[in-house]
């Protein structure tokens, strides 16, 4: 096998991988959990408090698994509320140019429609 293409493969595909890490995080607690398990289970201690460590082990796991998912809902809320309170600001920005623009036209509309009138009336009083 050729060990030189496969680690420049391998390279090149750790290369192209998308910036997600959330696969790498779980990957690393299921690790230390597993470890902390094993840890505990090769220990010389009764199995009674092998036991009570793994369960608070355990506990203490979904814990803090509880507090990083309570966490990430709330970044998850406040990046929803700002990108709200931007999308609001910006269809007021745009409203308040269309309606500048409106009047711009209706100024100028109206300016050509008396320049208008005023030649006719003109052109009238000198036939």
């Amino acid at each position: 096998m050729n060990y030189k293409k496969l680690i420049s493969n391998r390279v090149l595909d750790l290369s192209r991988c998308s910036t997600d890490k959330s696969g790498a995080v779980v990957a690393l607690l299921a690790g230390l959990a597993v470890g902390a398990v094993l840890g505990v289970l090769f220990a010389p201690d009764s199995g009674k408090n092998t036991r009570e460590k793994i369960s608070d082990k355990a506990l203490d796991l979904a814990d803090n698994a509880k507090d990083s998912l309570h966490s990430i809902k709330d970044k998850v809320s406040y990046g929803k509320d700002g990108l709200v309170n931007l999308k609001d600001r910006f269809v007021d920005g745009v409203k308040g140019k269309v309606e500048t623009a409106s009047q711009e036209f209706n100024d100028f509309r109206n300016s050509e429609l008396s320049k208008t009138n005023v030649e006719t009336t003109d052109n009238e009083e000198n036939a």
